[in-house]
């Protein structure tokens, strides 16, 4: 019997995904926020698959783990890869993503793929090699990544280190594609190079990253199209952003003068480094430090003036669970119109989420999982009668990955069956990423893009006690069996309408003090 290409790619991931590890495993990570609320990408450090979030999920992200779902990729991304990425929800419903990372030739990759409404999963639209612009600097071999969305005009800012170290930048506006930004900071003193940005206005851009065992370095675009570069605790010799020019080559600090707080459990080589900028434009920066907990930076604004950074209260273990691992990898995702922040990250064996929000945190609770293999049956009410949609992480203990195979190959070989005994329901097919219709790659002029973006609020979940959860994560095996879950609730079918590719047209208009 001979196979296509896609049952092939289909045969050979699904394989690959019932032997993935539990989220202990987990590698580099990265979300972001659509109207629809937080999504998140991660890949599995043994595999190297980037697996996420259903698409579909509303308000709180739905991963699910039976087995996770991954995404189809032109260019293999490297082991360890960072990643970075960003996302919208267009004007006629759906809902993109528009990932970054290296692949094993370093170079840098923009994957950008649509959600399928009906089945939460991302199909593939267009995949290129972003790094080969003209006068673009080679990325470092273990280079960091940031991306920011700016809107329809301004386009993509993509933050990258290049082999010396330096902080570069990769831009694309929709007149012109892909092309290199400029340099941003070229500071090449640095203890690691964990990279994120986050902006509050039109090209009000800023990017933070680790300096040395003591300090972190921002880099910050204002309208005036100058990167502004400083320290903190320690600040940089002669003032407040005195670097105006970013091709400066010395970056002396400001000794005369002891800090004002010290960054707490900070050995300057954090797995992630997260900011997010609120309605009121302050400032906040996250990191896990040596200790395994998360720690919190803010520079407040009052009367239009930003004070400076200033370590901010830690949060008890119900609301902070520590993390499984001292500078710890973690995800953060950011609403300015609502002031809100998602912190993810990996504790108890399990990816938690804990939520800021009208200036409060709420208590932690563990990421939703659901079964979403194409297996479902949607016509059938599978799951126990005990569980709800999107069941909680960590159900059932103790099967052996042999058995998991053996049912993966089986579950396989009754698709190919279908396939071969009933007709091909186009829609179901494009529903997987797998077989994603192919869509013809971007061009350099940017003939296609990203669609636009409606406007909208994300809604919230529930809450789970932390104690309740880290106790369960004592007693059961990270390794859950498979077993069938109630199938998540579907978004109605939308029409058949022709693809849009332009980036989003809303952005922010308020500019940082």
């Amino acid at each position: 019997m001979t196979r296509t290409s896609d049952e092939r790619w289909h045969l050979r991931h699904w394989l690959l995904l019932f032997s993935l590890p539990t989220p202990s495993l987990c590698g580099s990570m990265a979300a972001w926020w659509t109207d629809l609320g937080p999504s998140f990408v991660l890949q599995n450090a043994s595999t190297g698959l980037l697996t996420y979030s259903l698409c579909h999920s509303n308000g709180t992200p739905i991963y699910p783990q039976d087995p996770p779902v991954a995404l189809r990729t032109t260019y293999a991304p490297k082991k360890g890869t960072a990643l970075a990425a960003t996302g919208w929800y267009d004007q006629i419903g759906s809902t993109w993503a528009s990932v970054f990372y290296q692949n094993n030739n370093d170079d840098i990759v923009n994957a950008v793929y649509k959600c399928d409404n009906r089945t939460g999963l991302y199909g593939q639209q267009e995949s290129n090699v972003i790094s080969d612009r003209r006068g673009t600097p080679n990325p470092h071999t273990n280079s960091g990544l940031s991306v920011t969305l700016l809107g329809e005009q301004e386009g993509y800012r993509v933050f990258y280190h290049d082999r010396s170290k330096a902080l570069q930048s990769l831009q694309f506006k929709s007149t012109d594609g892909w092309s290199y930004g400029s340099p941003v900071s070229s500071n090449t003193n640095r203890s690691s190079m964990e990279i994120h940005s986050q902006f509050s206005g039109v090209r009000n851009v800023t990017v933070v990253t680790p300096r040395d065992a003591q300090n972190m370095e921002t880099a910050r675009l204002n309208v005036d199209s100058t990167y502004f570069i400083d320290t903190f605790p320690t600040p940089l010799k002669g003032g407040l952003n005195n670097t105006s020019a970013s091709n400066r080559t010395s970056f002396p600090y400001d000794s005369s003068r002891a800090p004002s707080f010290e960054l707490e459990a900070w050995n300057g080589n954090p797995k992630a480094i997260g900011i997010a900028i609120d309605t009121d434009t302050t400032r906040h920066i996250f990191y896990i430090g040596t200790d395994r907990a998360v720690h919190w930076i803010a520079a407040f604004v009052s009367a239009s003036v930003e004070g400076g950074f200033r370590a901010q209260a830690s949060q008890n273990t119900e609301v902070w669970p520590l993390a499984d691992e001292s500078n710890s990898d973690f995800m953060i995702a950011s609403h300015i119109e609502s002031s809100s922040i998602r912190l993810y990250y990996v504790s108890g064996g399990r990816i938690i989420e804990t939520k800021y929000r009208d200036g409060n945190w709420d208590r932690a609770t563990p990421v939703e999982t659901a079964n979403t293999t194409i297996i479902v049956d949607e016509g059938a009410g599978m799951g126990d009668a005990g569980l709800a949609t999107g069941a909680k992480a960590g159900i059932g203990v103790g099967v052996s990955v042999g058995v998991l195979l053996v049912g993966a190959a089986a579950a396989a070989f009754w698709i190919l069956r279908k396939k071969k005994s009933t007709p091909v329901d186009e829609e179901a097919t494009a529903a997987t990423d797998s077989v994603a219709a192919p869509v013809q790659p971007m061009s350099e002029t940017g003939s296609q893009g990203a669609p636009s973006l409606a406007a909208g609020v994300a809604r919230t979940g529930s809450g789970l006690s932390a104690d309740k959860w880290d106790a369960e994560a004592k007693d059961k095996s990270l390794t859950p069996p498979p077993r069938e879950l109630e199938s998540p609730n579907l978004a109605s079918e939308l029409p058949e309408i022709n693809d849009r590719n332009e980036l989003p047209t809303k952005h922010h208009v308020t500019e940082l003090p």
